[in-house]
């Protein structure tokens, strides 16, 4: 997926979920491979009693999310369900 360079500064602090609606957090930073011009990795801040922060451990973190799960960026961020699988029960 393609982001220009001017919409990264809209990137930082957009709500992300996954596919299947369960918020994840917001958009902290990104990590931009500058050899080949690309957006690698989002760090989601994961605050507690979201998705992402329930799946480790309950405690608010950064997670690195590989762009490569990222399904779209517009007036949220959609994410492909990384952790589908594990700790079902929760």
């Amino acid at each position: 997926m393609a982001v220009n360079v001017k919409s990264f500064s809209e990137v930082v602090g957009k709500d992300v979920f996954t596919l299947d609606g369960k918020y994840c957090g917001k958009v902290k930073d990104f990590k931009v491979d500058l050899g080949k011009f690309r957006v690698t990795s989002l760090v989601v801040e994961a605050f507690r009693g979201t998705f992402l922060s329930e799946m480790l451990g309950g405690e608010k973190k950064g997670v690195i999310v590989p762009y490569s799960s990222v399904d779209a960026v517009e007036d949220i961020v959609l994410v492909r369900n990384i952790f589908k699988g594990v700790n079902e029960e929760r």
